[in-house]
């Protein structure tokens, strides 16, 4: 297949995911067959009919480093906690592609 001036590369990856704040370590866990899910009795009671006791949680979800991303407390203090993932990730996918000029 003959590349186009269409074709993406993918040359850097970062990730969050449930008891994982890495690829690494979601790549371990994974190996080693470790539970990424918890039992959470709080958000679903215990034999509620059809829905599972478990959840996937992602550790730290409302800390960001706000001077690191150019932001005041208090609109980091707002931030979707999605929004805040997306945020690191995206320069740590970056980083990981070897492009350090971002800062």
């Amino acid at each position: 297949m003959e590349p186009s001036e269409h074709d993406i590369v993918i040359s850097g990856i970062s990730g969050r995911f449930p008891n994982s704040d890495s690829i690494e370590e979601f790549w371990f866990n994974l190996v080693n067959g470790n539970e990424l899910y918890t039992a959470d009795d709080r958000r679903w009671p215990v034999g509620h009919i059809g829905t599972p006791p478990f959840s996937g949680k992602i550790k730290e979800l409302s800390k960001i480093d706000a001077q690191f991303f150019k932001m005041c407390e208090k609109e980091a203090q707002y931030l979707d906690p999605s929004h805040r993932i997306l945020y690191e990730v995206v320069y740590e996918a970056i980083y990981d592609a070897g492009i350090q000029a971002l800062n």
